[in-house]
């Protein structure tokens, strides 16, 4: 009898898994199909929710104490928001100036690199090397000439656009209100949409998600931030330009795990180069320096292995969700592999025990 549970119960486990594996395929490739436009809509809300995440603490934290709910998130609004506005006198001149510098440099360094490609086919040419290695490096170098003005006005566009969804930012903070205003009645409702047998599972499950993810995006946030402030103390020591600016970047692409500060790390490497080999050198060894600290000490501190996911997995994931859905992807993606792995625990336990 006990043979026959012990073979119904692994059955059942194995159907619950090739289910919800089929439901998430089918969830992902529905994403996928609806494309940039859908998420270009949901992004606020994804946003919202995140940053709801992180204030939900300080907002109960006010409440313990008998501050209303609505009067705690107006208080950390107004906290908030006068902290943003104090940076911003201290820094947003800075930046500005910074950006404007990066603007009327950005021909001179195009020329500059396009000279350096010239000066490396004249190069190599000189050296004997079999003729179809010779052609293939002719064919990438022109290509990379001719690409190189065109990747600079990409990126130029895609940071005006950023401008362009003004709206878009200024709703956030007021769907983060009524998030938070609402969050335990969001949950309650959610909740009693399923069946009343599978209420408690729901809610166990749903309460696991809360924390993790709720420490996830906090942890993130106070790692991205200590990032960046390294990098930017670290480059304005050793005397790069536009030490604020690639500061900034490095902190928000180290919210990508593993691929984001490499990415972060291009443009500073970049600006060094431009100015001599011995600079770029040092870029890279106070890179290298930031990223110890951060994957020794910073990270261990705040997250530890808070997600219960294997690299291998972190890495999947990762390629797959910026493969079909890019930046947002590779953003979201390690959170959502996090609720995936909840899931399928949760589903196994609730089936085992039927």
């Amino acid at each position: 009898m006990d043979k026959n549970h012990k073979h119904h119960s692994i059955y059942v486990r194995y159907g619950v898994i090739s289910v919800a594996a089929a439901l998430i395929f089918l969830l992902l490739y529905w994403l996928y199909r609806v494309g940039a436009a859908a998420f270009l809509v949901l992004l606020p809300f994804f946003l919202a929710i995140i940053l709801a995440y992180i204030l939900n603490p300080l907002v109960e934290f006010l409440e313990n104490r008998r501050i209303p709910r609505h009067l705690g998130i107006l208080l950390i609004y107004a906290v908030f928001f006068s902290t943003i506005f104090l940076i911003g006198i201290s820094t947003i001149p800075t930046l500005l100036l910074e950006l404007q510098k990066l603007g009327e440099k950005i021909p001179d360094y195009t020329r500059h690199v396009q000279s350096f490609l010239l000066h490396l086919q004249s190069d190599y040419q000189r050296i004997n090397m079999p003729e179809n290695i010779r052609l293939v490096l002719d064919e990438n170098i022109v290509a990379l000439q001719e690409n190189l003005q065109d990747v600079v006005e990409r990126v130029t566009g895609t940071v005006l656009s950023l401008f362009a969804h003004t709206f878009t930012i200024l709703i956030i903070p007021l769907l983060v209100y009524y998030i938070l205003r609402d969050m335990e009645s969001l949950k309650r409702s959610f909740v009693m949409l399923f069946p009343s047998r599978y209420r408690k599972w729901v809610a166990s499950m749903g309460s696991e998600m809360d924390r993790t993810l709720g420490a996830y995006f906090r942890g993130m946030l106070l790692i991205s931030f200590l990032v960046g402030l390294l990098t930017y103390v670290g480059l304005t020591i050793i005397g790069v330009d536009f030490s604020l600016l690639l500061g900034i970047i490095a902190g928000l692409t180290n919210i990508i795990p593993y691929f984001g500060p490499l990415i972060g790390a291009v443009p500073a490497v970049l600006i060094g180069l431009l100015h001599s080999p011995a600079l770029a050198l040092q870029v890279v060894v106070v890179i290298v320096i930031v990223q110890q600290i951060e994957s020794q000490f910073i990270t261990p501190q705040i997250l530890g292995r808070s997600l219960g996911l294997h690299p291998l997995i972190v890495i999947f994931v990762l390629i797959v969700g910026g493969r079909f859905f890019g930046l947002v992807g590779l953003i979201f993606a390690v959170p959502f592999a996090a609720m995936v792995r909840i899931f399928f625990k949760h589903a196994i336990d609730l089936a085992a025990n039927r």
